[in-house]
């Protein structure tokens, strides 16, 4: 069930924007999924599975270390006589548009036990949502991307998620990124503002 609340003090309420929707889920689901998330995340901190560079559901790595880190590049880029150029982003609609069979695929990939990657499949597949107004309620509807909002496991799945990009991202030259979940940031470093400019877009 999704209760939709209006935001306080929008100027035009029928604009969807207007509205903030929330996700209502059942306790005993959300107690299942708290043992679940403990367990994969003491796996992933144990096996080193998320890279460095994503700040993002891992404990003592957090959005002021995110930031620490941002601060010390500058630093370090101006020690050296060089320009640095920075490109913040928020990856949009991330949450809602996780592909299922991709994410199972990733913890195959990181070495989770046959029986945790097809639970993850089953966790986030098979939902259907009803949108609740007021006292209105409409008719189930089938969602087929996704994590669940305010799951305690949605932060972690969707941190392993990115894991392929910041992989990607660390064979770059004199520019890297990071991310604290789905936002981000590309730092570059370079002689000139251009030159600094051109690789960090």
């Amino acid at each position: 069930m999704v209760v939709i609340l209006n935001k306080p003090n929008k100027p035009d309420y029928s604009l969807a924007k207007a509205y903030r929707p929330i996700s209502l889920l059942e306790c005993v689901t959300k107690l299942l999924e708290k043992i679940v998330a403990k367990r994969v995340n003491e796996d992933i901190i144990s096996a080193d599975l998320l890279p460095m560079s994503q700040f993002g559901s891992q404990p003592k790595h957090n959005a002021i270390n995110a930031i620490t880190t941002l601060v010390h590049k500058i630093q370090a880029t101006r020690q050296t006589g060089n320009v640095g150029a920075l490109l913040l982003f928020d990856i949009s609609g991330f949450f809602d548009n996780i592909n299922p069979e991709h994410a199972t695929q990733v913890f195959c990939q990181k070495g989770f036990p046959d029986n945790v990657c097809c639970w993850t499949h089953s966790f986030l597949t098979g939902r259907s949502v009803s949108l609740k107004m007021g006292t209105t309620v409409s008719a189930p509807c089938s969602v087929h991307n996704g994590t669940p909002q305010g799951s305690p496991l949605s932060p972690i799945l969707s941190a392993l998620y990115t894991t392929s990009l910041l992989d990607l991202a660390s064979w770059w030259m004199h520019r890297d990124l990071t991310l604290y979940v789905d936002d981000g940031a590309i730092f570059s470093i370079s002689k000139t503002t251009h030159a600094a400019t051109a690789s960090a877009i």
